[in-house]
């Protein structure tokens, strides 16, 4: 029985290679320890060598337990699912066409490794669109520090492709969404195919994050969330991020799994102190990411004003990590 409970668990839709991996070595597991009860040559009770053995069966390693309960969860994530829970028609037509854009564009300009529409929308808009609780309870927890009436900004730093600034754009259109990016050419194309979409709720900055939160700058702590899923560590995600956050916002990022993303929070535990960010919190949100596991969204608050001398200079961030 547990054997074919784990060999559905691989075949499942969602299973990535660790999952794959993870079921291996649990069926390893499994296989073993039916050849050692079904061999006659040993008497009960006894090891081959007369040494006494437990009557009790092994149980399977509390680290692999959690693994395989999160490749199971993995395994459950229905991306079509996430895009209807969020997206009405009118919308969904719209991403539809920020996907075909995106995929025309890419034939000339590297954006993404998607070669389809459906797996653009698989791929980056479900991905994006699984942030959206994460922040939704931000924004509720800063709803007392927005001035009444307010429209609620965010700014999506390292925007790329356009995720998921543009996803969360389509997906919520009474939010103003800036898209940053340091490429001319990558804001360039994002002003077009928000306009080919329809979105204009979106609004793109051609810079680094570095001078966009100095001090004296219009961006700097405007925002209500600043949203990140790029591949940069914590401590330099934060430093570039959090400048830009007003003081009651939220600083949101996308990162792996939630045992891979242990080591950076702590690590960055002192950065964040140091921006004015609260301790961050992660919880895994409704995406699989590229290890086979459900994805996570770290988020800290920001209860103070960051200090003067931050963000360092253009590039000191990512050299000299705080």
């Amino acid at each position: 029985a547990a054997m074919s409970c784990l060999a559905k668990l691989a075949a499942a839709p969602g299973a990535g290679r660790r999952t794959h991996e993870l079921v291996a070595a649990a069926l390893r597991r499994v296989g073993s320890a039916s050849a050692s009860t079904s061999s006659p040559a040993v008497p009960r009770g006894r090891t081959a060598g007369g040494r006494h053995e437990s009557h009790h069966r092994r149980r399977p390693h509390p680290q692999l337990q959690r693994r395989l309960a999160r490749a199971s969860a993995a395994a459950d994530v229905d991306t079509d699912a996430i895009l209807e829970s969020y997206l009405d028609d009118a919308q969904m037509d719209r991403v539809r066409t920020f996907a075909t854009t995106l995929l025309e564009k890419n034939k000339v300009m590297n954006l993404t490794g998607a070669l389809t529409v459906d797996e653009v929308l698989g791929r980056h808009v479900a991905d994006s669109l699984a942030l959206i609780p994460a922040i939704e309870r931000a924004l509720d927890a800063g709803a007392s520090s927005r001035r009444p009436g307010a429209k609620i900004r965010v700014m999506d730093v390292g925007s790329g492709a356009g995720f998921p600034g543009m996803a969360l754009a389509i997906a919520r259109p009474t939010w103003e969404v800036t898209l940053l990016d340091t490429l001319q050419k990558r804001t360039s194309f994002l002003d077009a195919a928000a306009a080919e979409c329809g979105v204009d709720n979106v609004r793109t900055l051609w810079s680094r994050a570095e001078d966009a939160g100095k001090v004296g700058a219009v961006h700097r702590e405007a925002y209500d969330v600043v949203t990140a899923r790029a591949v940069a560590e914590l401590r330099v995600l934060a430093e570039l991020c959090v400048p830009l956050v007003r003081v009651g916002g939220a600083f949101v990022a996308m990162k792996n799994s939630l045992a891979s993303t242990e080591g950076e929070t702590s690590a960055a535990a002192g950065a964040i102190e140091t921006l004015g960010g609260t301790p961050f919190v992660a919880n895994e949100v409704r995406s699989v990411g590229p290890d086979g596991e459900l994805r996570t969204a770290v988020v800290s608050v920001k209860e103070r004003a960051t200090p003067d001398k931050y963000p360092r200079r253009a590039g000191m961030p990512n050299k000299r990590p705080l």
